[in-house]
């Protein structure tokens, strides 16, 4: 079975597109990807070393827009995207104090689902505290979109407590 990443990174190539952001950068897995499919990525991240990280796994890229902000910032970088990605919680092999926080995560996850022209994906992971509120808050919003504007799935293992999952929201 995939993880929840690759199940991602198949569901986005079966859409078209040409602008694309990884609104959580990490270690610049999900923005490589992107940047080999797509003409143009737009990547974020808070932490100084998630940037250089990823600046150097894609050195060979000169399609992706680097930015050191929190992704709820994200409309002063662009008015619209075609697809989105994020992978909430915090960078791997690193300090786990050092996460995705529900109030920025509302504000950009609200945001970016204004601003999307296809389709939006969201890698939850309810295994720690800031990761349970997240989870809570994104499941009850997204069951409450117009599902005449979106149709909106989640895939998940049902049968591990407390594993990660994907929300993907796709605009009509």
């Amino acid at each position: 079975m995939l993880s929840m990443v690759e199940y991602v990174h198949q569901r986005i190539l079966s859409y078209n597109g040409e602008i694309v952001v990884d609104f959580t950068m990490g270690n610049g897995n999900d923005t490589l990807f992107l940047a080999n499919h797509f003409s143009h990525v737009y990547a974020f991240d808070i932490q100084e070393e998630a940037l250089i990280k990823s600046q150097d796994k894609l050195k060979n890229h000169d399609n992706v827009t680097y930015i050191l902000d929190n992704h709820k910032n994200m409309e002063y970088y662009l008015d619209q995207f075609d697809i989105g990605i994020f992978n909430l919680g915090y960078l791997p092999k690193s300090s786990s104090h050092i996460t995705t926080h529900l109030s920025s995560s509302q504000k950009a996850i609200t945001k970016a689902i204004e601003l999307m022209n296809k389709v939006l994906f969201i890698v939850v992971y309810p295994g720690h505290t800031e990761g349970k509120k997240e989870s809570e808050w994104i499941n009850q919003y997204v069951a409450h979109l117009d599902n005449h504007a979106f149709n909106v799935s989640r895939f998940q293992m049902l049968n591990k407590n407390h594993s990660p999952y994907v929300i993907e929201i796709e605009k009509r």
